[in-house]
């Protein structure tokens, strides 16, 4: 029962929009900018910096709290509870009851998961993959964005197996749910992304 509630605790957290709060309060509908999508990026597009910012680290920070209180006061220790609690606080973002289950695409979340499970490894390889892109290509389209998830998704999978092959499979467990969630919240955009690569003059 212990365990149960801590997952459910960790979806609660995960599904406080505080990007659409933020934009309720500033007179913004998130629906209306750039792909509709009720998150921290079209907050920043919408109200600059420091709007953007502070949701971007709340959003982050909820995919950490309370999982990491019970892991860093050691009550709880099961390796398999803390993935599924850390993907249900991604899943609480992406479905979110405050938003009719129509929830953000849980780029933020899945950072601080990530950092809740291996600290700052696998956040560095997805956030480094993303700067990559971000070099390469300054001004980006949605579907732009969501191909870099799906290129940081995919180097992520090496960490991640190597991680499984040392005695780390709960790890797997978590990036199979987390590629499962990302893949319905992008899958639009990613293809859109992949039928203009096919069709570069249309």
């Amino acid at each position: 029962m212990f365990e149960f509630s801590v997952v459910a605790l960790q979806f609660l957290s995960g599904s406080i929009m505080y990007s659409y709060i933020l934009a309720r309060i500033n007179g913004v509908d998130l629906r209306k900018v750039r792909d509709g999508n009720p998150g921290s990026s079209n907050l920043w597009r919408a109200k600059g910096f420091k709007w953007g910012a502070l949701a971007l680290g709340l959003d982050y920070f909820k995919g950490t709290f309370p999982l990491f209180l019970f892991i860093a006061s050691g009550a709880l220790t099961n390796r398999y509870v803390i993935s599924l609690a850390a993907l249900a606080g991604v899943a609480g973002h992406a479905f979110s009851p405050m938003l009719k289950f129509k929830g953000g695409k849980a780029v933020a979340t899945t950072f601080g998961a990530w950092s809740v499970l291996t600290k700052w490894e696998a956040p560095a390889i997805l956030g480094g993959v993303f700067s990559l892109f971000s070099l390469l290509k300054r001004k980006t389209a949605a579907e732009e964005d969501a191909f870099r998830v799906l290129l940081g998704l995919i180097v992520l999978f090496a960490y991640t197996l190597y991680k499984a092959l040392n005695q780390e499979t709960h790890l797997l467990v978590f990036y199979l749910g987390n590629f499962t969630i990302l893949t319905l919240k992008h899958w639009k955009d990613w293809r859109k992304f992949l039928l203009r690569l096919s069709h570069p003059s249309e």
